[in-house]
């Protein structure tokens, strides 16, 4: 197997965890309809970032990684909508998603398309970085589905390989920050999962 059919077979692996990484938040919310720890503002952003990588992936010509990307989509508009309909204040956010996707066109355009990848990559901070502040902030963040960041975390790893296959600097920033922030976010998980249990025990 040659280097670039390996990177396609990584690219294959993350593509499929990125279909699956949201559906255990968005179960997590249909079955609780508690919001505690979820954050609008990681679905909001989280939306418009991806679809930058969209831009930038077909202006790349990294096709393998569209599939990923539109699922990725997909995946945040529906937890969006959730958090709205079961309670949470989403227009900040909303807000806020406007707003970094104004910042993306015009940084693409004075920049071009490296720099705007390069950006990309570190912009995972904006978006996954409201999910680690909602997690440490709320005493039982209860409305944080574990197995989401658990493949947030794995699918960092490995697209982060991909990265260094193709040797595309973004995508290897992408990678590693994903997968560190969503650590963070399973450290306080953890930290707090006895909470986490006595708020989901059933009355006596």
């Amino acid at each position: 197997m040659t280097q670039d059919q390996f990177a396609v077979l990584v690219a294959g692996v993350a593509t499929a965890m990125t279909f699956v990484q949201v559906v255990p938040q968005v179960v997590r919310l249909l079955r609780l309809k508690r919001t505690e720890g979820a954050s609008p503002a990681w679905a909001a952003i989280g939306m418009v970032i991806n679809f930058g990588w969209i831009a930038y992936v077909i202006a790349e010509e990294f096709w393998v990684t569209i599939p990923a990307i539109l699922a990725a989509v997909i995946s945040f508009g529906v937890v969006l909508y959730l958090l709205w309909r079961n309670g949470a204040d989403v227009r900040l956010a909303v807000i806020s998603g406007i707003a970094v996707g104004v910042a993306c066109v015009v940084l693409q355009r004075v920049a071009g398309w490296n720099d705007f990848g390069t950006v990309l990559g570190l912009s995972n901070g904006l978006y996954l970085g409201p999910s680690v502040y909602a997690a440490w902030r709320m005493y039982a963040p209860v409305g944080v589905a574990p197995l989401t960041w658990v493949l947030t975390a794995g699918e960092g790893l490995l697209w982060g390989y991909y990265g260094v296959l193709v040797e595309a600097v973004p995508i290897m920033v992408y990678g590693s920050t994903a997968f560190l922030l969503a650590a963070l976010i399973l450290l306080r998980l953890w930290i707090t999962r006895h909470r986490i249990r006595a708020e989901l025990a059933p009355p006596d």
